[in-house]
C-alpha cells in the first residue's frame, strides 16, 4: 500500500474488515434477480385480478352476433374517444382495450383529481371468419361496432349434384 504504516489503522474501520473484499457477490445478486422474477410474477397476477374484478363492477356490456353470412360485435365505449381504443387481432383472437384519463384541477385550492378508466376484452373469433375482413366503426352514440362477414369454406359445405339433370341436358343437345 502506498499510505504510510502511521495512517494505515485510521483508514481501517473506513474500509472495513472485508477490503479488498475476498468473497463473490454473486449469490446476493443471484438471489435479487430470483427476488424480482418473483415479484413481477406477482404483479402480474394483481393485474389481472385488478383486470377480473373491474370487468364484475364496472362491466363493459357488448353483445356478439352471428348468422350464416356475418359475424358482429357491438361493444358501449362511451367513456372513450376513437384515439382511446385499440383493436387488434392476434391468431384467432380479437383484444379491444380502451383508457381514458381525465385531469379535473381545482383553481381555489391548487389541487386537481385524476380519474383513470382502462378496459381489456378478448374475443375469439368463430370459425370461418376471414380475420383480415374485420372492419370497425364507431357511432355518435359512443358505440364500437366490429364486423366481418363469415366465409363458408367448400370443404365444410356440402351439396349434391344430381346425375339425373345432367343426363337430361345431354340428351336435348343431341
Amino acid at each position: 500500500m502506498l499510505i504510510p504504516h502511521g495512517f494505515q489503522p485510521s483508514f481501517r474501520s473506513l474500509m472495513g474488515t472485508e477490503w479488498p473484499v475476498q468473497r463473490s457477490l454473486c449469490p446476493e445478486i443471484t438471489a435479487l434477480h430470483r427476488h424480482a422474477e418473483v415479484l413481477q410474477e406477482e404483479r402480474s397476477s394483481l393485474e389481472k385480478l385488478q383486470q377480473q374484478i373491474f370487468e364484475e363492477i364496472y362491466p363493459v356490456s357488448c353483445a356478439v352476433e352471428r348468422d350464416g353470412s356475418r359475424f358482429a360485435l357491438t361493444l358501449d365505449t362511451r367513456d372513450f374517444s376513437p384515439e382511446e381504443l385499440s383493436v387488434r387481432q392476434v391468431g384467432r383472437k380479437l383484444q379491444v382495450c380502451g383508457k381514458t384519463q381525465k385531469k379535473q384541477e381545482d383553481p381555489g385550492k391548487g389541487s386537481y383529481s385524476c380519474r383513470i378508466q382502462e378496459f381489456r376484452r378478448e374475443f375469439d373469433l368463430p370459425e370461418g371468419v376471414n380475420p383480415e375482413g374485420l372492419s370497425c366503426s364507431m357511432a355518435d352514440d359512443g358505440k364500437l361496432y366490429i364486423q366481418a362477414a363469415v366465409n363458408q369454406r367448400s370443404e365444410d359445405a356440402e351439396r349434391k349434384i344430381s346425375t339425373d339433370c345432367e343426363a337430361e341436358d345431354s340428351r336435348d343437345t343431341t
